[in-house]
């Protein structure tokens, strides 16, 4: 075979593998864009702006703050914004109503009466309060374990 004819038949092998190469690159490209949009930022703001508005009651200390976007919201109810703290007593159901709606929430519904029980061990909900607006939900909930664990999660809807 001729050399000028081995260059004809080489060029299309050369122009596929310059394609492969170039869709590769684009397609590695795409991935690391959506990965870096999908993965940044803290949270929604108005999600985070809603948990960031409730207020604790005396005697809690926080524990803990997760403001969940990206990555973290491939599942419904995202972009999601976590508050835990850890309290010395357990509030009333009509402290937590009070606080809800001191946040701007208005309607708040509990379930339960938010009562310790001494003769459960573990760590279970003493109640859960709930209230929606402007696309969100907030929940509440009071466990009872060593000590009273409150977590205020908002989602949305």
């Amino acid at each position: 075979m001729s050399q000028a004819r081995h260059a004809i038949e080489a060029e299309p092998r050369y122009r596929a593998w310059m394609l492969a190469a170039a869709t590769s690159m684009a397609v590695v490209a795409v991935g690391v864009g959506g990965a870096v949009f999908t993965l940044g930022g803290g949270g929604d703001s108005d999600v985070v702006s809603a948990a960031n508005r409730y207020r604790p009651l005396a005697g809690w200390w926080q524990v803990e703050i997760e403001d969940r976007s990206g990555a973290g919201c491939l599942d419904p109810g995202c972009p999601m914004s976590v508050r835990r703290w850890q309290a010395e007593r357990a509030p009333t159901a009509g402290e937590l109503r009070k606080s809800i709606e001191a946040a701007g929430w208005s309607d708040p519904g509990v379930d339960g009466d938010c009562r310790p029980s001494g003769n459960r061990t573990g760590a279970f909900p003493l109640c859960t309060a709930r209230a929606s607006d402007d696309g969100m939900e907030l929940t509440l909930t009071v466990q009872q374990a060593d000590s009273y664990d409150v977590t205020l999660t908002v989602e949305s809807r």
